[in-house]
């Protein structure tokens, strides 16, 4: 499966607006993209970005995810992107320049940026 930055943002965001006291779980999400979001909770998990856990079966995909809250590094990666305007130049640029989005170039795009709009 690919990577969906558009996914990403989407959980990332989600979690962050969460009170303390609540976990986000697949039920969450639209049914019909369960697959989806699983994958893409696993790979914030992997990443280090997020604190919780994958609920699997033996021998099927997760059935369920607790994802407790955002890491620093999670802040650190939404701060740089939460902006709609931040991020639709962003992935503007990415698209104009032909190059794929990996997390460190999306962090210091997003990052340079956020940092012109300032200068304007």
């Amino acid at each position: 499966m690919v990577r969906n930055w558009e996914i990403i943002r989407e959980i990332l965001l989600k979690l962050e607006k969460m009170s303390p006291d609540k976990t986000l779980r697949l039920g969450d999400f639209p049914e019909e993209k369960a697959y989806d979001y699983s994958y893409h909770v696993e790979l914030l998990f992997e990443a280090g970005l997020i604190y919780g856990e994958m609920l699997k079966e033996l021998g099927t995909q997760a059935s369920d995810f607790l994802a407790l809250r955002l890491t620093w590094a999670g802040h650190e990666f939404l701060d740089s992107i939460r902006s709609d305007t931040v991020w639709d130049k962003t992935k503007s640029r990415f698209v104009k320049e032909g190059i794929s989005m990996t997390f460190d170039l999306i962090k210091s795009v997003a990052i340079g940026i956020a940092a012109s709009l300032l200068k304007q």
